[in-house]
C-alpha cells in the first residue's frame, strides 16, 4: 500500500507543520477554558466561533481558527503539553452519520457525528478522502471513547489512522 499524499490542506502544511503546531496551541489553549465537566458539547461550541453556514470545509476550519485566534488575542498561553493531556481525533465528512454518537457521547458530537467547532484544529484532502482533524480534552477523552464504539468509521482517533498527517507528525 503506499502513503496517501494530501492534495491541500487547512491550514496549508504543503511546507511544514509550524501552521498545525500553532493552531493545536491556540485550540488547546481555548479549549482549556472553556471545558465544563458535564456540558461539554456546549461548553466548546461558542457562539463566536460558530461555522458559517454552507461554506466548503476548508474555508469553515479557516474561519474558526481565525476567529478562536483573534478572540484569544495576546493573554493566551501554551500549554507545556503539546497536547495538553488530550488527543487528535479524525471525523470524515463524506461517510454516511447516523448520529449515533451523541447519546453516548452526552452530546459532544451533534446529530452528525461532527465534533464541537471550538477543537477543530485542521482540514486535510488527500487522494481519496478528506478528514476534519479536532483535538479532544482529556474531560471528554471518556465521552468520545464510547461514541467511538458506535462510529468506528466516520471518526477515528489520529493515532493508527493510517492518514497523510500521522505519518508526518512521526516523521
Amino acid at each position: 500500500m503506499t502513503a496517501p499524499e494530501i492534495v491541500r490542506s487547512e491550514p496549508d502544511l504543503s511546507d511544514s507543520l509550524y501552521a498545525f503546531r500553532e493552531r493545536l496551541a491556540e485550540t488547546v489553549s481555548w479549549c482549556k477554558r472553556r471545558v465544563a465537566l458535564g456540558n461539554l458539547g456546549e461548553s466548546l461550541r461558542s457562539a463566536p466561533l460558530a461555522p458559517p453556514p454552507a461554506t466548503p470545509w476548508l474555508e469553515t476550519v479557516r474561519a474558526v481558527g481565525q476567529a478562536r485566534l483573534h478572540l484569544l488575542g495576546r493573554s493566551w498561553r501554551r500549554s507545556l503539553d503539546p497536547l495538553g493531556g488530550g488527543l487528535l481525533l479524525l471525523y470524515f465528512p463524506s461517510l454516511p452519520h447516523s448520529g449515533e454518537t451523541r447519546a453516548p457521547s452526552d452530546n459532544y458530537f451533534d446529530e452528525r457525528d461532527t465534533p464541537p467547532w471550538d477543537t477543530w484544529l485542521a482540514f486535510m484532502e488527500e487522494n481519496t478522502r478528506s478528514y476534519l482533524v479536532s483535538w479532544v480534552a482529556p474531560e471528554a477523552l471518556g465521552n468520545v471513547t464510547s461514541a467511538l464504539k458506535v462510529a468506528d468509521t466516520a471518526l477515528r482517533w489520529l493515532d493508527g489512522s493510517g492518514v497523510w498527517l500521522e505519518a508526518r507528525l512521526r516523521s
